[in-house]
């Protein structure tokens, strides 16, 4: 049974072969794949660069009762080698062909080998020609500013600007505490460990330890009481140097127990409350920056 699934498989292979047989100008000639129900064919480009198309259909494809079963295409664009490209060779730039993959919107009929594009039959010469103009749509000064906004929002801005949340949040947690984060943002992420494993504290930095002393009589990291000090003496300079007068501030702190409420529970919030917020929103940063990154974007 498994012999003769293999074998139809091998014709459909044959006939979508067959079917993308044309010619087209810088195109080769197609090549079937060995593993799988497809053809790719091979585009050349400036540079000694070129474009791979790639048109093939899944093996889960072939467990539907339908006889039209869905088109995985893609295309990718490097450096030329030996009858194919360099995958990943090098960054893509926004100006350059983009690399894609769809198999939401073609279709391909077992029964009598042909493409459609949702419910409306289109010819293999169509259908690499919307590939293509869709690979090189970015090169297009007017026609692909709008595709070349989407990539850049979507592939630099917003993955920098978690870069830099990141960043800013481990120096406060930094600040703080006196902890830090072992490895940047893709190291965490690929890794897929919990930043709770790989914080430790900066052993450079003499508050960084565990060591305590004694803040009105709770007995508190050294680095903790040093950063609620500083953050507090900078606030009565800005308050001093502008002449900001707040009556609920002066009230509190003229009575002696609600300024001492005030310095247990903000010094508890500071030691342990701000840290553990930080410690969860750093850990978040990973799983935020890989789903932004790799998100499938539609064109």
């Amino acid at each position: 049974m498994s012999e003769e699934v293999e074998v139809f498989k091998k014709n459909i292979s044959d006939k979508l072969k067959e079917a993308l047989s044309f010619e087209r100008e810088g195109f080769s000639e197609p090549i079937q794949w060995i593993d799988g129900v497809g053809v790719s064919r091979v585009k050349e480009m400036p540079n000694e660069h070129a474009s791979l198309y790639k048109i093939g259909i899944l093996d889960k494809e072939f467990q539907q009762e339908s006889s039209k079963k869905r088109v995985n295409l893609g295309v990718s664009y490097g450096k030329k080698v030996f009858e194919g490209i360099s995958l990943g060779s090098e960054r893509q730039d926004l100006f350059g062909p983009i690399d894609f993959d769809n198999n939401d919107d073609f279709l391909f009929d077992i029964s009598n080998f042909k493409f459609y594009r949702k419910d409306k039959e289109i010819s293999p010469e169509k259908l690499l020609s919307d590939l293509e103009e869709l690979h090189l749509k970015p090169t297009k000064l007017a026609k692909g500013f709008f595709l070349r906004s989407k990539l850049w929002l979507w592939r630099a801005f917003l993955p920098g600007l978690v870069k830099v949340v990141d960043s800013i949040l481990i120096a406060i947690l930094w600040i703080i505490s006196g902890e830090t984060v072992k490895g940047d943002i893709l190291n965490r992420l690929f890794r897929g460990r919990d930043t709770e494993k790989v914080r430790e504290p900066i052993p450079t930095i003499e508050f960084a330890d565990s060591k305590k002393m004694d803040f009105f009589g709770y007995k508190a990291k050294r680095w903790s009481v040093v950063a609620y000090c500083f953050a507090h003496l900078t606030a009565f300079f800005i308050f001093f140097s502008y002449s900001i007068q707040s009556p609920f501030i002066e009230a509190m702190l003229k009575n002696n127990f609600t300024a001492l409420c005030y310095v247990v529970v903000s010094f508890a919030v500071t030691e342990a409350g701000i840290p553990m917020a930080l410690r969860f929103l750093i850990e978040q940063m990973p799983r935020l920056y890989g789903n932004i990154s790799f998100m499938r974007l539609k064109f």
